[in-house]
């Protein structure tokens, strides 16, 4: 048994990831590949889910070349991916047309209408109030009014992960599945109390029940790779492949974070501050941009705010203003300049908005303010870098003000490694910014997650916290705190009045270029 090996895969935004892991929790090797984007127009922006399908098979490839270990070692396999993203497919599997992830705002006239025209069900079925264009239903009423012939050829819907793991296995849309934490995903829809798909909600939204996927637990093997698939992966025909479970679940999981009461900033594509909690809470259910959502440990919950385009915010500053596409080592020079300039970045504030708002500042852009001639790159990296931290703080007042303190954040993802972002974190919010010694990420929990689907591990909980120790802390300094305090007073009266108001009047200008 000690000799087998597992699989973890995480699909995510940017990139999928794959990692090869025995059963003591050592990494053997690791792949990644990215994936494209085809920004259409301002606002649209759509994926191929058969490119990222190639991603996938891409690092797993890659993970296996570099564990140097026998393939058929590989005992089982499971999946994380993003939450907000539906691929509709048809009988056979294929996707109906591209996928339309949370960075797209073109649904606002169907955001509009769930709004204000539909029972919200949800506010008490889903422990969820806020609404905005990534919510699945949305997407699922762009494609029904704008394209009707797609929309009739739609059988089933799919979170990302379990769309990748039907491909690889061969499924067709009758075997459609998904655990309760993506389900949870669709953020309205689904049952809280349950983990089951809502029928009077989907009545309420117009999509046929008969296009929800099964529902089952994310230790659950679902299926076992095809011969196409394992001819194109390096790995065994009929290798279990496991249900699994959202990338915020299992990002925040690969942390520790197994209690109520803890905390985890998933430091990825889009930023998110997740706090585990025993239950809906419904003062924080009524905050906008505030989600509630299932974890992968049976019984666990999550409530999370995010930035969607928190680390993409850095990506497009690396890729589109400074032409320096794909290198990761520009990430590294930056932070060392950032370094040096003091707290408060000389009085730029930079509004990380790239990809739209909050539920209740839809039509906030990025943008930044109180540039001089003196201002450098340095300075807007660590105005980017601060910008998300005084967003997350503002997360943190919601939960102080229900009574649920956060003594210390641990931190995960690509942007976890960044020591002057975790300071930042640190001194703006007032609480230890804590970084696991492990960073793999969502992989870590998805071998875990595939060594309990196949029996070689009995406890998730308790495998991924023996996997999970130790670590550094960055804290707060008292100095830094001070400073922030008076800057983050001025941002929020800003973005809350005057700068709204701009973000409002220049709206129009970026759908009538």
């Amino acid at each position: 048994m000690e000799n087998r090996l597992f699989l973890g895969v995480d699909v995510g935004t940017q990139g999928s990831k794959a990692g090869v892991y025995s059963l003591d929790g050592s990494l053997l090797g690791s792949g990644y590949a990215e994936h494209t984007f085809d920004h259409q127009r301002p606002g649209w922006v759509e994926m191929d889910p058969l490119q990222i399908e190639g991603a996938v098979v891409q690092a797993i490839r890659q993970a296996l070349a570099e564990s140097g270990s026998d393939a058929s070692r590989v005992a089982a396999m499971s999946m994380s991916g993003i939450l907000c993203g539906p691929v509709f497919v048809d009988d056979d599997w294929n996707p109906v047309r591209p996928l339309i992830p949370f960075l797209d705002t073109r649904a606002q006239e169907e955001l509009a209408w769930l709004r204000h025209e539909v029972e919200p069900l949800w506010e008490t079925e889903s422990a969820n109030a806020s609404l905005d264009t990534y919510v699945m239903a949305t997407t699922y009423e762009w494609v029904r009014r704008n394209e009707p012939d797609v929309h009739r050829r739609i059988r089933k819907i799919l979170s990302l992960a379990p769309y990748i793991a039907g491909r690889l296995c061969g499924l067709r849309a009758n075997d459609a599945f998904s655990d309760p934490s993506h389900l949870s995903g669709w953020i309205i829809g689904w049952n809280a109390a349950t983990g089951t798909v809502s029928e009077r909600q989907l009545d309420s939204l117009r999509i046929p029940t008969e296009h929800a996927p099964r529902i089952v637990r994310s230790d659950e093997v679902v299926g076992g790779l095809s011969a196409d698939a394992a001819a194109r992966t390096g790995l065994p025909a009929g290798t279990p492949v496991i249900a699994g479970a959202g990338d915020v679940m299992q990002s925040n999981l690969s942390a520790g974070l197994v209690a109520p009461g803890m905390a985890t900033d998933v430091a990825g594509t889009a930023s998110i501050l997740t706090v585990s909690v025993a239950g809906p809470v419904a003062a924080i259910t009524r905050v906008p941009g505030m989600l509630y959502s299932v974890g992968t440990i049976p019984g666990q919950a999550l409530y999370w705010g995010y930035v969607k385009a928190g680390g993409l915010s850095l990506r497009w500053l690396r890729d589109e203003v400074l032409g320096r596409l794909g290198d990761d080592s520009l990430y590294r020079e930056l932070d060392a300049r950032a370094e040096a300039v003091a707290p408060g970045s000389d009085g730029v504030l930079f509004a990380p908005y790239l990809s739209g708002g909050n539920p209740d500042n839809p039509n906030a852009a990025g943008t930044w303010l109180g540039m001089s001639a003196g201002t450098n790159v340095a300075v807007l990296w660590r105005s980017m870098l601060e910008a998300i931290a005084f967003e997350y703080a503002d997360f943190l007042d919601v939960f102080a003000a229900n009574g649920i303190e956060i003594d210390r954040v641990l931190a995960v993802g690509g942007g976890a490694r960044s020591a002057v972002w975790n300071q930042i974190k640190a001194d703006v919010n007032g609480v230890p910014w804590t970084v696991p010694a492990r960073q793999d990420g969502a992989i870590l929990a998805n071998a875990a997650l595939a060594a309990t689907g196949v029996g070689a591990a009995t406890d998730l909980a308790a495998t991924v916290s023996s996997w999970v120790s130790g670590g550094s802390s960055a804290t707060p300094r008292a100095s830094a705190i001070e400073a922030y305090q008076r800057v983050q007073s001025v941002r929020r009266s800003i973005l809350t009045t005057s700068l709204r108001d701009v973000f409002d009047a220049v709206a129009p200008l970026r759908a009538n270029p």
